[in-house]
């Protein structure tokens, strides 16, 4: 889609055109909404450079082979990659694009455990997001909602179930090391080392805005460590101080105030919802309020469509309907055994929207 940035970028472009270069190097960079954030950070820190990005959504459309990606990629000294990339008419992958000898992939940062209520509803089409489905906060669901909206509980039930017991229950305290595990395989398959990144995230705060879109400080130094390994020296800068943070304007899923106080992180239950052409302006959202967008837009959906693994797990266990429905209030007269939910694993968390 054409925005007024992309508008005077092509303009400032054009009118290069014949001009000496000043040296500066040409760097592409493709992939998804980290990737994009990670090229804009990029345009602040070499103002001088050329950085284009090529978006993984309409990568396909512009180029029917991965072949045509990879000639188009020659034209650059630099290129950045995730590993999220259409179908291309060639079979080419990820695989492939990563053997160009310019190449060097973009770790993605996929982490759950500030959010671990957050799941995606569907069934996802490789990166095209089709088969998800879209509610209040996009394609960020809550587990707790959608689970007492299939167990038919009224919204005040559903309420209820906000609460630490509850999360204590289905696990949301202990997803820390599993997450920690899983952000370091994704820097390996990118051969890229997080881990000093993770210690200083760490020591912000909450570095995500949702399990797969994190905060303006990861992009910058993602942009910084990108270019350090290729080479690319680059002026110190405060990024903070006046790059946009792209991905928390997509929205913001809250650190419930429960999960908060268990890492020492300020937490909210307010949910901040993006503005979307169908939904209306940017707002917050308090919990009661999404509760019950969420269940005007689940009650216009067939109930085969509302597809959650976690979810089909707690409904699958009977010791976890029985305990969720004494917590909503509608004891079921038959308590079993406490014990835990249906395991948390950080990998189901893993993707662009899994």
């Amino acid at each position: 889609m054409l925005t007024v940035d992309s508008l005077w970028r092509a303009r400032h472009r054009i009118a290069q055109i014949g001009k000496k270069r000043t040296g500066s190097p040409r760097i592409l960079v493709v992939g998804v909404c980290q990737a994009g954030a990670i090229a804009k950070a990029t345009r602040y820190l070499l103002p001088d450079a050329q950085v284009d990005f090529v978006s993984a959504f309409t990568a396909g459309r512009r180029f029917a082979k991965l072949a045509d990606l990879m000639a188009h990629a020659d034209g650059y000294d630099h290129v950045y990659s995730s590993i999220y990339l259409p179908r291309f008419k060639d079979g080419g992958t990820i695989d492939t694009l990563r053997t160009h000898p310019k190449v060097r992939l973009i770790p993605t940062i996929v982490f759950g455990a500030y959010h671990p209520d957050l799941v995606h509803v569907g069934i996802q089409d490789s990166v095209t997001l089709k088969g998800l489905i879209s509610g209040p906060m996009g394609h960020s669901h809550s587990a707790i909602t959608l689970y007492a909206y299939l167990a038919g509980f009224s919204q005040a039930q559903a309420l209820r179930l906000f609460a630490e017991p509850v999360f204590e229950r289905l696990g949301y305290f202990d997803l820390w090391t599993d997450s920690v595990a899983y952000l370091r395989g994704l820097g390996a398959q990118a051969q890229y080392d997080l881990d000093t990144h993770l210690t200083r995230w760490a020591r912000r705060g909450c570095f995500m805005h949702s399990i797969n879109h994190t905060k303006l400080y990861v992009v910058a130094d993602l942009a910084r460590g990108l270019l350090s390994r290729s080479g690319v020296a680059y002026p110190d800068c405060d990024l903070d101080a006046f790059l946009p943070d792209d991905l928390g304007g997509q929205g913001s899923w809250p650190v419930y105030p429960e999960i908060a106080a268990h890492y020492g992180v300020p937490g909210s239950a307010l949910f901040f919802k993006a503005e979307t052409r169908r939904s209306g302006p940017a707002r917050t959202m308090t919990r009661a309020e999404f509760v019950a967008a969420a269940y005007a837009n689940y009650d216009k959906r067939p109930r085969e469509v509302l597809i959650s693994q976690r979810v089909q797990g707690w409904r699958a266990d009977p010791a976890t309907v029985d305990f969720l429905r004494e917590a909503a209030g509608r004891g079921s007269g038959t308590i079993r055994p406490a014990g835990r939910a249906p395991s948390l694993a950080a990998g189901s968390l893993a993707g662009h929207a899994s």
